[in-house]
């Protein structure tokens, strides 16, 4: 792992290099065709490094930590010089640069990449992000709740995540008013031809169903639905088959949606699908609909394990608001959030990558010891804190990695299985500056 992961990180230092120094790619991800084209304490490297290295508390004191990692008797740089130079900087550099990160970690992991049975796991989820009570990003990301007046700034988030392997595929922030069907409408081409995607109760229905089947290569999907859906769902609750192929009409709505994105469809033009049925431990029904035909290769058991996957995007929701406080920005325009979030995603993977180092010192762990281990990912943040710098703006990748590796390996976890809380839903508090919780401990 650690021989792939050297060949990435220096992939990804050619990519900042390159944008950094070729004036062609500089324009892509600048905002003015000048901006850093000259020399200065803050080009777009440093500034990349800043947003990158979580800047969560006083932001003077963050870039002065910034400069002293640097070395070099380097001077560090006003909070207002920063703030100036990071408005040329389109959040596209941090998005392009995740994308390049993705595709290598499936490049040069190979054979090491978890699959199952040959597919890629993919679940897609979105959520909500408290905002700043800033004029700008209210009339940019919208408010939630009550009028004008009242309600909370929030956006919506929503992300692709590889359930298997733990890396952040895709993801963006967007308006509080745009539908998480919606956003992900769009990204239905860009799904692997060879991935299976798995889609919580929010995406059901015919349009989506329709879009992932009418692509020139099928995309394979995996949807949940309530068990008073529509009727036709309501008649497979009833019958007493565990599994059934039927056809699936659309609905008004579902014809208007896909005339939007270019399809013309009728009351008549339908779609073949699977639903399945099983019980939870909780005695609810789960129904899932899936274009997973063939009974034999993949039984209701089979279909129960997989959504049962999906539970890791909302765990990787869970570490990115808990852990690496993805609703503390470091700016109070929108382009600064748009940067802190896709920049949260990059450091999110890269973790994910140098975590993967120490899988087999896991094993050996785990084999002397009664629950098998795991990183404990608060304290992993803040290993990474200045040393994300340390590795993509330094030389010696390999000494810093392994650096990484040991903090890593010294704060570990146990996994307890069967381990179920019941869930305290609290009201989140709005007013005063800082919020104490019992479950965890900030780590950056």
């Amino acid at each position: 792992m650690v021989e792939a992961n050297i060949l990435i990180i220096n992939e990804l230092m050619y990519f900042l290099d390159t944008v950094s120094k070729d004036p062609e790619f500089r324009k892509l991800v600048a905002i003015g065709d000048s901006d850093f084209s000259r020399t200065r304490k803050l080009p777009l490297e440093r500034v990349a490094g800043i947003i990158l290295n979580m800047p969560k508390r006083s932001l003077s004191i963050e870039i002065q930590e910034f400069f002293d990692c640097l070395g070099n008797d380097l001077a560090g740089c006003t909070k207002g010089a920063f703030s100036l130079q990071r408005s040329k900087l389109n959040p596209l550099f941090f998005k392009a640069w995740n994308k390049w990160l993705v595709h290598n970690f499936y490049h040069y992991y190979g054979q090491h990449v978890r699959r199952w049975r040959g597919f890629m796991l993919q679940a897609v989820d979105g959520s909500s992000v408290y905002l700043l009570d800033k004029k700008e990003i209210i009339e940019y990301f919208g408010k939630c709740g009550g009028n004008q007046r009242g309600g909370t700034p929030m956006a919506r988030v929503v992300q692709i995540h590889d359930v298997l392997n733990g890396i952040t595929l895709w993801g963006d922030i967007y308006p509080i008013d745009r539908s998480e069907r919606s956003i992900i409408t769009g990204q239905v081409p860009n799904f692997n031809i060879d991935s299976i995607t798995l889609f919580d109760r929010g995406f059901s229905g015919y349009g989506l169903a329709y879009l992932m089947l009418n692509e020139e290569s099928p995309r394979h999907f995996v949807i949940r639905c309530k068990v008073d859906f529509n009727e036709q769902i309501k008649q497979f609750v009833r019958n007493k088959k565990g599994s059934i192929i039927t056809e699936l009409t659309p609905s008004k709505n579902s014809i208007d949606v896909l005339r939007q994105n270019g399809y013309i469809v009728t009351k008549k033009t339908t779609i073949t699908v699977r639903m399945v049925k099983f019980m939870l431990p909780s005695g609810e029904m789960e129904i899932l609909i899936t274009n997973l035909y063939d009974e034999t290769k993949y039984s209701v058991a089979d279909l129960k394990y997989l959504y049962g996957l999906r539970w890791g995007i909302e765990g990787r929701y869970s570490k990115q608001k808990n852990q690496l406080q993805m609703e503390q920005f470091s700016g109070y325009r929108v382009i600064c959030v748009q940067q802190d979030y896709a920049a949260m995603l990059f450091v999110a993977n890269l973790q994910k990558l140098i975590e993967k180092q120490s899988h087999a010192y896991l094993n050996r762990v785990s084999q002397t010891r009664k629950f098998k281990y795991q990183i404990n990912c608060n304290v992993s943040w803040a290993a990474l804190k200045h040393n994300i710098v340390r590795l993509l703006l330094l030389d010696n990748p390999y000494e810093i990695l392994m650096q990484l590796q040991q903090a890593f390996e010294r704060n570990l976890e146990p996994i307890r299985p069967d381990r179920h809380l019941p869930r305290n839903r609290k009201t989140r508090r709005q007013n005063g500056k800082y919020q104490t919780y019992t479950n965890y401990k900030r780590a950056i």
